[in-house]
């Protein structure tokens, strides 16, 4: 891929090559780049300060601008995003949902950092699973993550309520809570919303960064997720497994991630947790 840039200093060829990117031409603090891949020169521009303008449909536009409008115009151009499935099961083995992913067409990690609002690459990631599960009649879960920028918009959620209700899907959506630090209060409302027209939440990752018992109590979730970390660690699964029949008792069903062994399924089991993890189902085309 090529790129024009503006630079504030002049590039170092050897920091270039770290991210798959050569010169191929410059003409003072412009520079003509050729870039391997498109997660490479990304990651550049997030992760250096040498770029100071982005020559973008005939203009120069500034760093933050450019990934914003770029990303946007990438996405809307895949059209229908290609779309990855994990089944969930249920103590007693049944499939009661699955976790559906989207090809980005950069790692979503790398995509939440680079864009500024992150509202439009969700909107079309459940656009498509929405249209999927609808052309393939799958009538059981749908549990899908949102990246907590999105969360944090009153209009996003109006609009994304919307087009699941429309498909008459509200009944299936579970919308996931990232591990991430969001704002609270905003997303609790925007929640609220939702749930109001029948989608069902889940917080991720629980027990990991910001995804505490704090959390579980402001957002009053239908799933708490635990996160792999804990299901991995034995000591760790010592710590939590007191407070998981309080979550249970509440009315919350509690999904451990991360069940890639016997023993994984043995402690899900023990717990009468749902499951979710290679060692039942691996991601693949749905």
């Amino acid at each position: 891929m090529n790129f024009i840039v503006e630079t504030k200093k002049p590039l170092n060829e050897k920091e270039l090559n770290n991210y798959g990117i050569k010169i191929v031409f410059n003409k003072g603090r412009r520079y003509a780049l050729l870039a391997e891949d498109l997660k490479g020169f990304i990651e550049f521009l997030l992760k250096t300060d040498y770029v100071e303008k982005i020559l973008y449909k005939e203009s120069y536009t500034c760093k933050a601008d450019f990934l914003q409008k770029f990303l946007d115009n990438l996405i809307e151009l895949q059209g229908e995003l290609s779309i990855k499935y994990q089944k969930i099961f249920s103590p007693e083995g049944k499939v009661i949902g699955a976790e559906f992913f989207c090809g980005f067409p950069i790692h979503p990690v790398v995509l939440q950092e680079a864009l500024k609002e992150t509202c439009f690459a969700d909107y079309n990631c459940v656009r498509s699973v929405a249209e999927a599960v609808v052309k393939k009649g799958w009538e059981k879960l749908v549990f899908i993550n949102l990246f907590p920028k999105s969360l944090e918009k009153s209009d996003f959620m109006a609009t994304l309520t919307a087009e699941i209700v429309n498909k008459g899907l509200q009944n299936q959506f579970v919308l996931e809570v990232l591990e991430q630090e969001i704002e609270e209060e905003s997303v609790k409302r925007n929640l609220k919303f939702a749930r109001m027209h029948g989608l069902k939440i889940a917080i991720d990752d629980w027990g990991s960064e910001n995804a505490g018992v704090a959390r579980v109590v402001n957002l009053k979730p239908d799933f708490v997720k635990i996160d792999k970390s804990i299901t991995w660690n034995k000591e760790a699964r010592e710590v939590v497994e007191g407070l998981i029949p309080k979550l249970q008792q509440k009315g919350i069903k509690v999904i451990v991630e991360g069940v890639e062994n016997e023993e994984h399924f043995n402690w899900a089991k023990k717990l009468n947790a749902y499951m979710q993890g290679f060692y039942l189902h691996k991601p693949e085309p749905f």
